[in-house]
């Protein structure tokens, strides 16, 4: 299944912090160090609800298993201001703000703190 996707798409902005990783190809050094960072915690990945989104400059790229067309990479891509030749990891929150947001490879920890702070802002709003 191939998908056009943007951070303000509603259904896919609710429901999951997404966590982009811009890079030129699958080739690029730290894609493939982020790519096996995130891969060796993929269950605590879908405890917080965090779906990754790998977006190339040349090619189709994909959100969870559902790829993304060409077209909508490189528009992503506009949307979040990454320069051709440029790696850089962005979090969306499940607000569509971005929290995150990092031209090297970020840890796991990093990201379930900022999902961790998103989810008790939002406790914590609902009580003022």
């Amino acid at each position: 299944m191939t998908i056009g996707i943007s951070h303000s798409e509603p259904a896919q902005a609710t429901k999951h912090t997404l966590l982009y990783v811009f890079s030129p190809s699958r080739q690029e050094r730290l894609y493939q160090l982020q790519m096996d960072t995130l891969a060796n915690k993929q269950l605590a990945l879908d405890d917080h609800h965090v779906v990754i989104a790998e977006v190339f400059e040349h090619e189709g790229g994909h959100v969870g298993p559902k790829k993304i067309r060409i077209e909508s990479s490189t528009g992503l891509r506009r949307e979040y201001h990454i320069s051709p030749g440029q790696f850089k990891v962005v979090l969306v929150g499940k607000d569509s703000a971005v929290k995150l947001c990092a031209e090297s490879c970020v840890s796991c920890e990093e990201v379930f703190m900022r999902v961790e702070n998103e989810l008790a802002h939002k406790a914590e709003s609902r009580f003022l």
